[in-house]
């Protein structure tokens, strides 16, 4: 028997997309050591032209001109767009795509980002791939671009994106609703103490997590330095990513005690920093929702871009989880407030882990190797720290 072929394909507008897409591709090769199994980001080796037309006006947009963003994306929907760039310009853009997706005769794509659903969805309509494709919607927000004929198999968060998929003419039978894939990390158990010896965290003061998100502008540093200047016995941890920026802002804060600070570079620990937390205050990008409710952290939500981010946030916040700030200056506000009400964050705590979800990369990765369409529940799998270890003061 020879060995499946699967191609993640994804497009590197923020880390979430691609995180998703790496959870994914773990699960695949965990169920099935023998596949080949790759992870292709699109965007990294398309043409320049295509990258300065089609990425650059996005990040512009929602860094300078987040309302301009907004209005393009509603009109977007309300259209019913097909494509969020003509078939040609894919094409020409993104041709080392089609040529991967033609010389490695994939047995099925998995697409973690609109734009790489297209490709998939081009691909097999011209011809160069018979692979079933899976789309993997990453956030509780979709849009129409999501529904192509040559879509095999939608993976989505809520009941909410399948309906919005079935009014766009997707078939019900071809939607699965699992939660958004998260890193096989957030289903281990993590020592507390051993985190906050490895991350110079002293004494034992709760814990505040900022991330700084991978979807800019956030503005970290203004809620740590509102954190930090509070008198309140409180132990930041500000994780910024690959965001060089955002660092060295970070880093010329000085917290005034009893208050630290700790900036954190890019790093593998979010799964362990998340567990050892009190609350998180972040922007609300679908995997942080998604991994936050996994390890029942309670959240302050700041700096949404409009669209999908938002949509994530009033989730949370719909179901007693977090709370959406309308400004950095707010969030520290609220953040603050809930370090003060042990009562409210660990209600919060345990709303978060009922909206969680440990199975979804579980189920792309049957989806894509065998067509089960069958969601199981995970039970008592999904990790779930109990909320009263993180609830010192």
């Amino acid at each position: 028997m020879k060995a499946r072929r699967i191609l993640v394909l994804t497009l590197s507008f923020g880390s979430g997309h691609v995180t998703a897409a790496r959870a994914v591709a773990e699960e695949l090769r965990r169920r099935d050591p023998s596949a080949d199994v790759r992870v292709v980001d699109a965007l990294e080796g398309a043409r320049l032209a295509f990258r300065a037309c089609y990425a650059w006006p996005y990040w512009l947009m929602i860094r300078h001109a987040p309302k301009l963003w907004e209005r393009f994306f509603e009109s977007r929907v309300a259209r019913g767009d097909e494509g969020t760039a003509p078939a040609w310009a894919f094409r020409w853009g993104c041709a080392h795509v089609f040529k991967l997706v033609a010389e490695f005769r994939p047995d099925a794509i998995v697409a973690c980002e609109v734009a790489a659903c297209e490709l998939a969805s081009l691909a097999r309509r011209e011809g160069l791939t018979s692979a079933r494709v899976v789309a993997v919607i990453t956030d509780h927000e979709a849009e129409p671009v999501w529904v192509k004929p040559e879509t095999d198999a939608f993976v989505v968060a809520d009941e909410r994106v399948r309906e919005q998929l079935r009014s766009w003419g997707a078939r019900v039978e071809a939607i699965a609703v699992c939660g958004i894939p998260t890193d096989a990390a957030f289903g281990a158990r993590y020592d507390a103490e051993e985190m906050r010896r490895r991350h110079g965290i002293g004494g034992d003061a709760p814990v505040v997590l900022l991330m700084c998100g991978g979807m800019g502008p956030a503005r970290t540093d203004v809620v740590a330095r509102h954190l930090c200047a509070s008198g309140e016995r409180v132990n930041v941890v500000a994780v910024a990513g690959r965001d060089e920026k955002m660092r060295r802002r970070l880093s010329r804060i000085k917290a005034e005690p009893p208050s630290t600070l700790r900036v954190v570079g890019w790093t593998d620990d979010v799964a362990a920093l998340m567990q050892a937390a009190s609350l998180l205050v972040t922007k609300p990008g679908g995997l942080t929702t998604a991994e936050a409710a996994l390890s029942s952290l309670p959240v302050v939500f700041f700096d949404a871009i409009p669209g999908p981010e938002r949509r994530n946030a009033a989730r949370v916040a719909d179901a007693g989880a977090g709370l959406l700030a309308d400004s950095p200056e707010e969030a520290a506000r609220a953040a603050l407030a809930l370090l003060r009400d042990e009562t409210a964050r660990r209600r919060m705590a345990a709303r978060a882990f009922e909206l969680s979800s440990a199975d979804a990369a579980a189920t792309v990765a049957r989806i894509a190797l065998d067509g089960d369409m069958v969601v199981e529940t995970a039970g008592e799998s999904a990790f779930a720290r109990p909320a009263a270890e993180r609830m010192t003061a």
